[in-house]
């Protein structure tokens, strides 16, 4: 296999691409429009680098497509039942969103301008798969068992939120004031940028807070209004 075919099957990105261009069919138009629009021209790079391939087209990797699939409420008929559990229905439009996201993150692999571009695409791309695999992981189990696995942390907030209901209107600012400060606090580490490995993380714990803020706030102001 040589160069041009290791780089198209390898992804075929931009920057390598441009410097093979130059080795095997120089081409300055073509390096320009490329540089200046990578997007939008790198198929003609491709294109153009291609017929200097020693393997045939047909075995290069491709971009793979949406496998066929059953439609989703035939595939998981439990959701539309009266006893299902709200999480699970809560989960089916962040499955959905998901699917979409890791099938639209993997054309967009092959679109990458930069090794910048695939890192962050990738990065997407590894949330959005791992979304659809904890979900389907909770749909499979309930299917099968009729109860829930309980691991997505879906079922964990609803926990806490039933632990909400449950404190008075006093506690319940107590944990107002405590889910600012936990956020606050996120916010400041992700700020001093000491550790931007976990700038991911904290801003999904912000995240998190935030919702739990969202809800005990509502409890408070619901209680206000019935204390009038």
């Amino acid at each position: 296999m040589n160069d041009v075919a290791l780089w198209l099957r390898g992804g075929a990105e931009v920057r390598e691409g441009l410097r093979l261009l130059g080795i095997y069919t120089p081409n300055p138009l073509l390096e320009r429009l490329v540089t200046a629009r990578p997007r939008l021209y790198k198929s003609q790079l491709v294109k153009a680098l291609s017929g200097y391939s020693d393997v045939p087209a047909g075995q290069l990797l491709a971009p793979p497509e949406p496998q066929p699939r059953n439609r989703f409420r035939e595939e998981w008929p439990f959701l539309s039942k009266p006893g299902c559990p709200v999480e699970l229905k809560i989960l089916a439009n962040d499955k959905i969103t998901a699917y979409e996201g890791t099938i639209e993150g993997h054309r967009a692999l092959f679109e990458c301008g930069s090794l910048e571009d695939c890192f962050e695409t990738a990065k997407k791309l590894l949330k959005n798969f791992q979304q659809n695999r904890q979900i389907t992981a909770e749909f499979a189990y309930y299917k099968e068992h009729g109860k829930i696995l309980g691991k997505h942390p879906v079922f964990a907030q609803s926990r806490q939120y039933d632990a909400y209901r449950k404190m008075s209107v006093v506690e319940l600012v107590a944990e107002s004031k405590r889910l600012k400060g936990a956020i606050w606090r996120a916010e400041s580490e992700i700020r001093r940028g000491d550790k931007p490995h976990l700038k991911d993380s904290r801003e999904e714990r912000i995240e998190a807070k935030r919702r739990q803020l969202e809800v005990v706030e509502g409890m408070i102001a619901e209680s206000d209004k019935r204390t009038r």
